[in-house]
C-alpha cells in the first residue's frame, strides 16, 4: 500500500515540474531579483552634514567649505572637488578640526551666483571601506 501512495506523489512531483510552474516561479525568482536590488540601492554613507548644507541656497559667497562624518575622517585618503559655473573650483588647506569633519577653503576662483556640485571620498576611523558621493547647493548673490 505505501509503494502505490508514493506513485500517487509522483503525480505532484510531475505537476510541480510542469512547464508552467517551471515558467512561474522563473516570473517570480526574476521579482524577488528586482525587488531586492531595488531596496539595497540606498548604499550607506558617513556623511552627516555639510556647510554650505545639501540643497541649501547661500546669499552670501561662501568661503569654504565643510562636510561632518559620523566618525573622524583620514585627510590623506581623503579627496574632495567643487564644481560649478567657472568649471572646477581650486580648494586649499584640507583639514581636520577635530570634529570628524573635512574642512578646506575655496581658493580660486570666487563663487558666483548658480549651482554647485561637491564630490567627496575618504575613509573614516575604524572603517577600511572607500565612501564617496555628491551633493549640491546653490548660491544666489541678487
Amino acid at each position: 500500500m505505501a509503494i502505490l501512495k508514493s506513485f500517487s506523489n509522483l503525480e505532484w512531483v510531475s505537476h510541480m515540474f510542469s512547464k508552467r510552474s517551471i515558467r512561474d516561479t522563473g516570473f517570480l525568482v526574476l521579482i524577488c531579483v528586482v525587488l531586492s536590488s531595488c531596496v539595497g540601492g540606498t548604499a550607506h554613507t558617513p556623511l552627516l552634514n555639510s556647510e554650505p548644507a545639501a540643497d541649501s541656497t547661500a546669499s552670501r559667497e561662501p568661503r569654504s567649505l565643510r562636510l561632518f562624518f559620523e566618525a573622524l575622517p583620514d585627510v590623506p585618503n581623503s579627496s574632495v572637488v567643487l564644481t560649478g559655473p567657472a568649471g572646477e573650483y581650486q580648494l586649499r588647506g584640507m583639514h581636520s578640526m577635530g570634529a570628524d569633519d573635512l574642512m578646506m577653503e575655496i581658493y580660486q576662483p570666487a563663487l558666483v551666483s548658480g549651482d554647485y556640485t561637491v564630490t567627496w571620498s575618504t575613509i573614516v576611523e575604524g572603517d577600511p571601506s572607500v565612501y564617496e558621493g555628491t551633493f549640491g547647493f546653490s548660491v544666489n548673490l541678487d
